[in-house]
């Protein structure tokens, strides 16, 4: 069931589009790292099929990186410059699973208001996956979908007991 990795980011990227809330390539690595993380956790199964590479600046998948590079740190406000032919943010949703849009909702919610530095401090956090394998001579070192729905478990599980103790 896991979808092309550029299919995920283009559905983002899509939505951004659809409400002006437009992001930069980093950002958009990081949410998609964060769905396929929550889907792993919360589905046991990987959202993309491709590996995630740990690279300097964070969690990377090279098709998206190849895919959205040219826009730099600049917002992705049109997709002109892509490789992929986009469709519109309706035509791509209906094309996933319940799971997969679960997890494109909880991580556009959970990620959309934070800056892409907050997000790059989290991915790089000492007890997460990236750390555990960032080597800055090794661009191609892979963080294994095991690692990362171990630590997402962890994850999604404070983030539960944190809801709990405000309610």
């Amino acid at each position: 069931m896991p979808y092309s990795a550029v299919l995920i980011a283009s559905a983002f990227v899509a939505r951004s589009l659809k409400e002006g809330n437009y992001l930069t390539q980093m950002k958009l690595q990081k949410m998609v790292y964060f769905a396929h993380g929550y889907h792993l956790a919360k589905y046991g199964e990987p959202l993309v099929s491709e590996p995630v590479q740990a690279w300097k600046f964070g969690p990377v998948i090279p098709p998206i990186y190849n895919d959205y590079k040219m826009y730099g740190s600049s917002p992705i406000t049109d997709t002109t410059y892509t490789t992929t032919t986009h469709a519109s943010w309706e035509k791509i949703y209906a094309s996933l699973s319940d799971s997969a849009k679960d997890a494109i909702n909880y991580t556009w919610e959970a990620t959309m208001p934070l800056s892409t530095s907050k997000l790059t401090s989290w991915t790089h956090l000492p007890e997460g996956p990236w750390a555990q394998v960032y080597n800055e001579n090794d661009r191609e070192a892979v963080i294994r979908n095991d690692k990362i729905q171990e630590y997402f478990v962890k994850f999604m599980r404070s983030v539960a007991a944190n809801e709990q103790s405000i309610q």
